[in-house]
């Protein structure tokens, strides 16, 4: 984790670095600096929403943050290379290159594969972080969000420059690519791919743990080319749409929505997986009448969050901060339990919980 982390936080300042040192005379510094602010805001909104959907059984922050920056960093800096190499040198050796182009652009295959990279590896190297669907949908949209960050900024400086982030804001691009394929896009992408590993991790079959990932990854592969696809956009630009910002919304809507709705489809239905194996698992663990931890208020997150926030108002940081690691804890053995094995450092830790929870409870009522 800590590799990742700082091999990619290490490329990712050498990229800005370089930048600074050696651009400033085609790109304005505060121009620069605007692009930059305002892609990280919107990658950090965009960013928080992703992770709040993980709702039950939550993932390592580290492992979240590593997606990220391979997105941010390492999956953008080796696709831009590809697609350099491409267009410089395979493309004029093309005969056909100008139809190749229209119908064909490498940008979804280096640019998916490379993203996918990084979830491939988690889901081969660290299996227990990588449950379900919902976990793949998670891990992939950051690590799209990511990629997008330093995409977007890199339109900005080059197709909407402003030297503050309200101007910014009000530009053509942060209209495309923040607020239509803000989640819309890269982000759908490699969720796809991260829904075919996530899907496959439950299947027994063979061919099903290996066919499912790749579906997913030529899913990812086959929105991104539909989007770059400059035949897909020209057929859908015959409309009677004179507005430059409607005929764009259309494209999205087209194109890109399809996906989008399939992410959230899964993210539903994976939504109600992870309700069914609480229910199961913690059926003969939990006492009805527990204030903080019946089995009814476990299955479902607002209901947690609900007594959270009772806890924090009555019984203060403290008392709030053990319920919401309590509660963490048992549903951590709920999924430990549906993976076929009993931990026993977590029901150590759980123990240890309710005991700490019990005595601050009885001295808030002493006192």
């Amino acid at each position: 984790v800590q590799g990742f982390v700082f091999g990619a936080a290490f490329i990712f300042s050498l990229q800005i670095v370089s930048a600074l040192l050696f651009r400033t005379r085609q790109v304005d510094p505060q121009v620069r600096a605007t692009a930059w602010a305002t892609a990280f805001l919107a990658a950090l909104l965009y960013g928080g929403v992703v992770v709040s959907i993980d709702r039950n059984e939550k993932e390592p922050w580290q492992m979240l943050l590593v997606g990220f920056l391979w997105g941010a960093a390492v999956s953008g800096s080796i696709a831009y290379l590809l697609n350099g190499i491409w267009h410089v040198y395979a493309g004029p050796a093309l005969v056909e290159r100008e139809l190749i182009e229209s119908v064909f652009s490498i940008a979804p295959l280096t640019e998916e594969l490379t993203k996918g990279a990084i979830l491939f590896l988690i889901y081969r190297y660290l299996s227990d972080e990588f449950d379900d669907a919902l976990d793949g949908i998670v891990y992939g949209a950051l690590v799209g969000i990511g990629f997008a960050m330093v995409e977007n900024a890199g339109y900005f400086m080059r197709h909407g420059p402003s030297t503050d982030i309200v101007s910014q804001m009000t530009t053509f691009q942060f209209f495309l690519r923040v607020e239509l394929k803000g989640l819309a896009g890269h982000a759908t992408y490699t969720a796809m791919t991260g829904l075919g590993l996530g899907l496959s991790r439950s299947m027994k079959g063979r061919w099903s743990r290996v066919g499912l990932p790749l579906l997913g990854l030529g899913v990812a592969m086959l929105a991104h080319a539909l989007w770059n696809s400059d035949t897909v956009r020209a057929a859908l630009d015959l409309s009677c749409i004179e507005s430059d910002r409607w005929r764009i919304a259309v494209r999205v809507l087209v194109i890109n929505g399809p996906f989008f709705l399939a992410v959230v489809t899964a993210t539903v239905l994976a939504w109600r997986k992870e309700r069914r194996v609480i229910a199961e698992y913690l059926a003969d663990e939990l006492s009805p009448a527990d204030p903080y931890t019946s089995l009814v208020m476990m299955v479902h997150p607002i209901e947690r969050a609900r007594v959270r926030w009772r806890v924090l108002r009555k019984h203060g940081v403290k008392v709030w901060w053990s319920v919401r690691q309590l509660q963490r804890a048992w549903i951590e053995l709920a999924f430990s339990k549906w993976r076929g094995r009993e931990d026993a450092a977590l029901r150590e830790r759980i123990s240890s919980l309710l005991a700490q929870v019990g005595r601050i409870h009885e001295g808030v009522i002493a006192g």
